[in-house]
């Protein structure tokens, strides 16, 4: 008896006798481009450099994220009494500065004297460094202080524009807070943290050190040339406008040095014994 293979029952799709291959998918639609190598022999031209520059100053200026306002640890605080004097100090250094380097079209009988510059007509009588005399006899150090002002001026505003667009209210820190306060803003001091707070810090540390070296430095000049363009005045006058008028960019610029250098000592040394920390 012969037996014969059993097939299996259903219908079953049919093969293709002669398959064709499936056409290779393209890898020029979804390959991206190969990455090329930076021309390591260019080197970044004076344009780049001053754009590179501006970006950083404009992230300097712009407002804090929220990581600025949490992040914890050491930060710079500008008090209260430091902004009052900022509030007041930079729109008559500025009145000041350009008195003497618009000289002598802001003296008296000049064309722009009238109403802005007429009354350092009084300052002028008191001290000829800013009156007729300085200027005929070519006094260069009236000229040379106001230059000194205006770099002052660039400093005191780059350190107010970082404390305005960064700062957070803060109640410590370093420096005096005065009581009370005058609205919002002077209610308390402006904390700028992390790397923006340090900047602030050198900027606003630099100037206040220009101003009260500067001051101190007017002072001297004067006793030395036996006081050449103060010695006409009175008693009255002298210690009025020319002691406390002028000793006021001595006490505020000394406060703001050693409350601004003991924010730096005070990094300094946290930044030292957390790298002996690290070593340790």
């Amino acid at each position: 008896m012969v037996s014969t293979r059993s097939h299996p029952q259903g219908d079953f799709p049919a093969l293709d006798a002669s398959p064709t291959k499936r056409p290779a998918r393209s890898r020029t639609s979804t390959a991206s481009p190969a990455p090329t190598s930076p021309d390591l022999s260019s080197s970044p031209t004076p344009k780049s450099l001053a754009k590179r520059a501006l970006n950083n100053a404009a992230a300097d200026i712009a407002p804090p994220s929220p990581s600025e306002i949490d992040e914890p640890g050491w930060c710079h605080t500008a008090s209260n009494l430091t902004i009052f004097w900022l509030a007041v100090s930079i729109p008559l250094v500025l009145w000041d500065c350009l008195y003497i380097l618009l000289r002598p079209h802001t003296m008296a009988g000049g064309a722009i004297q009238w109403p802005i510059w007429k009354p350092y007509e009084i300052y002028a009588s008191i001290d000829h460094v800013y009156g007729w005399p300085g200027w005929e006899n070519k006094d260069g150090f009236g000229g040379a202080q106001g230059v000194l002002n205006a770099v002052e001026l660039v400093l005191y505003g780059l350190y107010a524009m970082i404390v305005y667009n960064h700062g957070v209210p803060a109640t410590g820190g370093a420096g005096l807070q005065l009581g009370g306060g005058v609205g919002k803003w002077f209610a308390g001091g402006r904390k700028v943290r992390g790397k923006t707070g340090n900047r602030a810090l050198v900027i606003g540390f630099a100037a206040a050190v220009m101003t009260l070296s500067k001051t101190v430095l007017y002072y001297f000049n004067e006793y030395f040339s036996g006081f050449a363009n103060i010695g006409h005045n009175d008693w009255a006058s002298l210690i009025f406008f020319y002691g406390i008028m002028n000793g006021l960019w001595v006490i505020f610029p000394t406060y703001m040095t050693i409350v601004f250098g003991t924010d730096i000592l005070q990094a300094l040394d946290m930044a030292a014994e957390s790298s002996a920390k690290k070593r340790s």
